[in-house]
């Protein structure tokens, strides 16, 4: 009989066979091995075949994005498990905020999504500005023979923006009289349910610097009040999510000359007839208004319902300062709206000049719609009044998907009230402090790339926001940021370090350029500066900028040339970029619209953001959550731990007996992990802390 480690297939076999490999017999006289835990043989091999085991995961997950077309490529596992046929299968689902299902039968994996026998696969059919997942498992011919080693490595979030630009072509001249033009176009091709709108810009021949804008949802538009017999150029580009796409190559149309055909007598009494009818018309009219002129209170009431978003002059914005009076100006870019179309529910916050409510409005003919509402408390002063126009002016102004939607104005009924958009997330700040380590870097740019897209509109535009701040940041449901708060006369901040008080108003100083706040000199260039706080902000999950320091030690510190650390796990390549927005020099800044570009970037290229910044002691402020100033200023391990934002952790120390500051000096990364603190970023945010406590 054969001795433990060998076999003998049948009775005709003369010797005995030593087991092959990851297999043992574990009694004499066996006619077989049995395979080692963790070790598997395909049904169809027989005893003599060694036992393998499956593949560990692919490794290194890479992908590049052209458009909607995606490439992905990986390498090998480190582990075959024994085996030559080694396969990969790829699985991809769409996701909608933390959501997500499994791709629709349009997306096209090339050469195939499964028995993959190379590690790269190219995806197209991607639908734009949505978000993916995409994971690769590695298989082999004992892949699911039991429990297994992961073999799936992490789900590679990839978001698809803009697509390859599209212009708009096919246009087609459906109608024309000697005083309009109708025409249509051809819609871009797309599959994503995003919608697209459209910008069409047209002027006299001749007259460019005199064009009109209008904005519409259908490919197709009717100019009116034109002239007769004259040339008008019109350009389309569609608008979509992300920012508009270029504009289509002129198109000329002419209009009909005037009818001089000779006119009939009947013609001529009804001229007639008609101009008598409108001068007595005109004349009651007058009469009527000059009866109500005397019954008008000082302040006059302007009814701005004809006011039309869709046309407006393309020029910079316009500011309230010109007019003698604020209302004449609201009524040049806001749209009166019956308070009647409104609801008021429940209140969501309180804003300088009133309550802010979540509401609903409906117009005639349209669908009920979720709004914000702010309202002018009944007590307000004349400077509160004159602001409040003037934000709604300003608002009335811009059209842009990240920036907040003005929905219309009331005036003619107490409170007043200025209607916005909803947004279901509320404040960029509050929302991140809320879903802390929830989003991935890809995910955090994002949504840096939707605010850099706003605020690179408001700056072709000639605005200077002045408050740029992750608190007038709102939130979409599906994560889209959109720029707000457009009033310059604001309680900033609760507490009075929160602003500076200069001559000309309050300045947040957390956010605020130095030359902004030496000199009070707004640029775009003091924007840009506030947008490298936001990006902190962003990939810090809402902190405080500058913790505890004081107005006075911000301003010393900048002066001596010092800026804020990198956030925990901050990506080097992003800290770079807010670190070019604090350049003390404001011609070194770059601008909005680079800023813009180096985001959309790093999406497509999301290898980039691997790489962590470093703490760089030489020209980096060290906080208070990574700061030991005066020895340990914490009572308790409570307090600190909700100093730093880690209160959920206190139960955890507690577990472990450490109940005085002094006993947490020597804790170690693999401490923590022993405790329950598993996320690396968490692990250093507190040993960071405790390092100030050393120092």
């Amino acid at each position: 009989a054969c001795q433990r480690g060998f076999y003998r297939h049948s009775l005709g076999t003369k010797r005995c066979l030593k087991c092959p490999p990851n297999s043992l017999s574990n009694e004499s006289g066996a006619t077989s091995c049995s395979c080692n835990a963790g070790f598997y043989r395909a049904p169809s091999e027989g005893h003599n075949i060694a036992c393998t085991r499956p593949p560990s995961a692919p490794r290194n997950v890479s992908f590049s994005l052209i458009g909607t077309q995606l490439s992905l490529w990986w390498q090998p596992p480190s582990d075959h498990g024994g085996r030559k046929d080694l396969t990969y299968t790829v699985f991809c689902q769409r996701c909608h905020f933390l959501s997500c299902e499994p791709c629709e039968a349009g997306v096209v994996f090339s050469p195939g999504a499964s028995g993959l026998t190379k590690p790269a696969v190219d995806v197209d059919g991607l639908e734009a500005y949505t978000n993916y997942t995409f994971a690769v498992e590695a298989r082999n011919g004992v892949s699911g023979m039991g429990p297994a080693p992961q073999r799936t490595a992490p789900a590679l979030w990839v978001t698809v923006g803009h697509a390859a630009p599209v212009t708009v072509s096919q246009f087609i001249l459906t109608q024309r009289d000697d005083s309009s033009l109708s025409v249509s176009w051809l819609a871009p091709r797309q599959r994503s349910r995003t919608s697209v709108e459209y910008e069409v810009m047209f002027f006299e021949k001749g007259e460019e610097a005199r064009y009109t804008v209008k904005h519409l949802l259908e490919p197709n538009v009717t100019l009116t009040d034109l002239q007769p017999d004259t040339a008008y150029l019109l350009r389309v580009r569609s608008i979509t999510p992300l920012g508009p796409g270029p504009y289509s190559p002129e198109q000329e149309f002419r209009t009909l000359p005037p009818d001089t055909g000779a006119l009939s007598g009947g013609v001529i009494v009804s001229i007639i007839f008609g101009v008598l009818l409108f001068i007595g018309l005109f004349l009651g009219l007058l009469i009527f208004r000059r009866k109500q002129a005397r019954r008008r209170q000082a302040r006059p009431d302007y009814n701005t319902s004809g006011f039309d978003r869709e046309k407006v002059w393309l020029k910079p914005y316009v500011d309230l300062q010109p007019y003698d009076d604020p209302s004449r100006g609201m009524l040049e870019f806001t749209k009166e709206l019956d308070v009647s179309c409104v609801t008021m529910e429940n209140v969501i916050g309180e804003g300088e000049f009133g309550e802010v409510y979540r509401g609903s409005l409906r117009l005639p003919g349209k669908e009920r719609v979720v709004v914000a509402i702010k309202t002018l408390k009944p007590t307000y002063s004349d400077s509160q009044w004159w602001n409040f126009l003037r934000e709604a002016t300003i608002m009335g102004q811009f059209n842009h998907p990240n920036i907040v939607r003005l929905e219309g104005v009331v005036t003619k009924r107490r409170p007043m009230m200025i209607i916005t958009e909803y947004m279901e997330n509320g404040a960029l700040d509050t929302f991140l402090r809320e879903n802390e380590e929830k989003f991935s870097p890809v995910q955090l740019v994002s949504m840096l790339q939707g605010i850099a897209s706003g605020m690179t509109y408001l700056s072709e535009h000639n605005y200077v926001h002045r408050d740029l701040a992750a608190r007038n940041i709102l939130v979409t449901r599906s994560l889209q940021c959109k720029v707000s708060d457009f009033g310059l006369s604001r309680i900033l901040e609760n507490d009075a370090e929160g602003t500076y008080e200069t001559k000309g108003g309050k300045i947040p100083i957390r956010w605020t350029a130095p030359e902004a706040i030496a000199h009070r000199i707004f640029t775009s260039a003091s924007d840009v500066w506030s947008f490298g706080i936001v990006m902190w902000e962003v990939l810090s999950f809402g902190d405080k900028p500058y913790g505890d320091m004081s107005n006075q030690e911000v301003m010393k510190s900048l002066e001596d040339g010092y800026r804020l650390p990198p956030p925990v796990d901050c990506p080097s390549i992003l800290y770079e970029l807010m670190k070019s927005c604090w350049s003390h020099d404001r011609m070194r800044r770059p601008h909005f619209q680079e800023i813009r570009a180096q985001l959309q970037h790093f999406i497509s290229s999301p290898q980039l953001l691997r790489p962590v910044a470093d703490f760089d002691p030489r020209v980096t402020l060290r906080l208070p959550s990574c700061s030991g100033s005066d020895g340990i200023p914490y009572r308790s391990i409570p307090e600190w731990l909700e100093s730093i934002r880690m209160k959920r952790y206190i139960s955890n120390f507690r577990t472990a007996g450490l109940d005085t500051m002094e006993s947490i000096l020597e804790l170690t990364a693999e401490d923590l992990k022993q405790m329950g603190v598993s996320l690396p970023g968490h692990q250093k945010r507190i040993l960071c802390s405790i390092q100030g406590f050393k120092e």
